[in-house]
């Protein structure tokens, strides 16, 4: 039976009538003002996601959405630490325009005990404590995480499997976004399965620059369950393939290892228990944007969902030579010595994206629970053309 764990999370109290204000009112698909439909999915009362250890017990984390407008009302915030007589401020740094804060107390010689009471002040706006457990969790050599909601039973489980098999996966790690068939998902019989219950609002549908809840779960799972191991972040409806299997030669390399897409385009199955094998065609042209990755925990210091911040690329010469090592790699029918440029400036940046004909990933837009309906309809019937072509990932 897999573990499950719950999260120590902090809200603000009903005596505080400030709320958290929209990262931005616009809608990312045309622009017009976000409407009451979407502040309904908005976070605007969570703090911290959770507080924790990291799975050393060097540094108290906290990861919750950006502090925007309450940064004024909430800050500066202090920590104590079973019941020490001395406050040590939590450094907490926001990132990718202010769409994740991360927050941090060096431990160093502090006792510890099994179980820590943590107690916090908000600028003396409210107090909050509470009694975390050392992180016990052990380092695992390759994690697959995923946020969902909702999946049927059948996609996890064959999601899983596909990935233990074809990457020896050594732990996956799915963070349950309050399923309404939490009880399923916690039947699941896998011992290598942990599920982490993150029942917070995702954020608008239609506004990537207030959907927190995704990049909290990615920053969480680096934190608490990562060190010099590796984390693969796919979601259920995506299985990633690899023409050769180089993934451990990729891993001895990098830090970041970025992967492109093929869309596996919804044509109607015959039965409604339908899962992976029931599509048998894909895009011919690779899907825009969404790479997704794999990466080193110990060289990050921010997830997103399609990238990370590598600790050496904040520098502005990295960072220049980030960009463009990225518009390179866009360059079709490379020259043997753009080849070699491009692997150079890959060991430099200690990153990689993958060329599609050696790896890339398959986006099914069928294994969906389609709550993207309100713009996307991922369901409708596509029907066959010469832009659609044959494959088979399932091959014996």
């Amino acid at each position: 039976m897999q573990k499950i764990i719950s999260v120590n999370s902090v809200k603000l109290p009903d005596a505080i009538s400030e709320k958290r204000m929209l990262n931005s009112d616009k809608n990312h698909l045309d622009g017009t003002r976000l409407d009451a439909y979407d502040m309904e999915q908005y976070d605007n009362d969570t703090v911290f996601y959770d507080v924790f250890f990291d799975i050393k017990n060097k540094y108290l984390y906290t990861v919750g959405p950006p502090f925007l407008n309450l940064q004024k009302i909430l800050f500066p915030i202090n920590c104590r630490i079973n019941n020490d007589k001395k406050q040590y401020p939590l450094q907490v740094n926001e990132y990718f325009n202010k769409e994740i804060a991360i927050g941090r107390v060096s431990l160093k010689n502090l006792p510890l005990y099994d179980e820590n009471l943590i107690e916090i002040d908000f600028n003396k706006r409210f107090q909050w404590s509470g009694r975390i457990k050392l992180n016990r969790f052990e380092i695992k050599p390759i994690i697959l995480t995923t946020i969902q909601k909702d999946n049927r039973i059948r996609w996890i489980n064959e999601w899983v499997e596909f990935y233990s098999r074809n990457f020896k996966i050594d732990q996956t790690i799915i963070y349950d976004n309050n399923s309404s068939n939490r009880d399923d998902l916690k039947a699941i019989s896998n011992e290598k399965l942990l599920i982490v219950s993150w029942p917070f609002k995702y954020g608008p549908i239609r506004s990537h620059d207030n959907q927190f809840c995704q990049r909290g779960s990615l920053n969480h799972c680096r934190l608490k369950f990562g060190s010099d191991n590796m984390i693969m972040n796919f979601d259920i409806d995506e299985l990633l393939y690899l023409e050769k299997p180089e993934l451990q030669r990729y891993i001895n390399r990098y830090d970041l290892i970025l992967f492109n897409a093929y869309r596996v385009p919804y044509v109607k199955p015959v039965s409604e228990d339908y899962s992976y094998k029931d599509f048998s065609f894909r895009d011919s042209e690779p899907q825009v944007g969404g790479r997704k990755y794999v990466y080193r925990p110990s060289s990050v210091i921010a997830n997103d969902r399609h990238n990370v911040l590598l600790k050496k690329h904040r520098k502005s010469l990295y960072k220049r030579l980030k960009n463009r090592y990225a518009k390179l790699c866009e360059v079709q029918n490379k020259s043997w010595v753009l080849r070699c440029l491009l692997r150079v400036m890959s060991m430099i940046l200690k990153m990689k994206i993958v060329p599609i004909n050696e790896a890339y990933y398959l986006h099914y837009t069928g294994i969906s629970t389609n709550w993207k309906s309100i713009y996307w309809n991922r369901k409708e019937d596509t029907s066959l053309t010469d832009k659609h072509v044959l494959f088979n990932i399932f091959k014996t």
